[in-house]
């Protein structure tokens, strides 16, 4: 299970739920503010890594496993949408 990744429709997603915020800022909120991992942004390549592990050998007696790619966010965030100044 992938965190958010800022792509296209993710940043189309967001701009309708927080109108007002440019693209700018809505990326900030994905790669930044909802990251548990300082410094650390999650890009594609993350998620395909899990996807390749998965699918290979090394993970022969994997089964029915949620690898989490999210850098924590699970285990310690709270979702908040951000406010938008009118």
């Amino acid at each position: 299970s992938p965190h958010a990744l800022a792509t296209p429709l993710t940043l189309r997603s967001m701009a309708e739920m927080c109108p007002g915020m440019d693209e700018a800022a809505l990326r900030r909120v994905v790669e930044t503010d909802w990251s548990e991992l300082g410094g650390a942004v999650l890009e594609a390549e993350d998620v395909a890594r899990a996807a390749l592990y998965l699918a290979s050998d090394e993970a022969k007696f994997v089964t029915g496993h949620n690898l989490l790619v999210d850098g924590g966010f699970t285990a310690h965030k709270a979702v908040g949408m951000p406010s938008v100044a009118r």
